[in-house]
């Protein structure tokens, strides 16, 4: 089963994806800022990120730079969230952005896009028809 880490400051937000995506069949780690999210990656080891730029205590702009910098988390793709607007070398930095707010499907397709069938791991896994 794929992981996903949600880094979001607004609770609403992490408890409707968190739900949304645990349906479809995705592990789900929460934060609810940039320190606590780089605290949960070490942990929990997530297949993909999804980060909120807006955050108190460590925002997401943040934890982005310092993952890039950390060899061990370069190669894990981040989904930047924001209503706001995102720089150039953010852009570079993620895998993909997502202009808050977003549709469901777009960001369902975009987790898909970037990390397959949720439920696929290295072994053969028997899929419901």
């Amino acid at each position: 089963m794929k992981r996903l880490l949600i880094v979001d400051d607004e609770l609403a937000i992490v408890e409707a994806l968190q739900d949304i995506l645990s349906v479809e069949g995705y592990d789900i780690v929460t934060a609810f800022n940039g320190a606590e999210g780089l605290e949960r990656m070490a942990a929990a080891k997530p297949d993909l990120v999804l980060l909120d730029l807006m955050m108190p205590v460590m925002d997401g702009r943040e934890m982005l730079r310092r993952m890039r910098e950390n060899p061990a988390l370069l190669s894990i793709p981040v989904v930047v969230m924001s209503a706001g607007r995102i720089s150039d070398e953010e852009r570079r930095s993620s895998a993909r952005f997502l202009a808050k707010p977003f549709e469901l499907d777009l960001l369902l397709d975009t987790i898909s896009e970037l990390l397959g069938d949720p439920r696929s791991e290295s072994e053969d896994t028997e899929r419901p028809h």
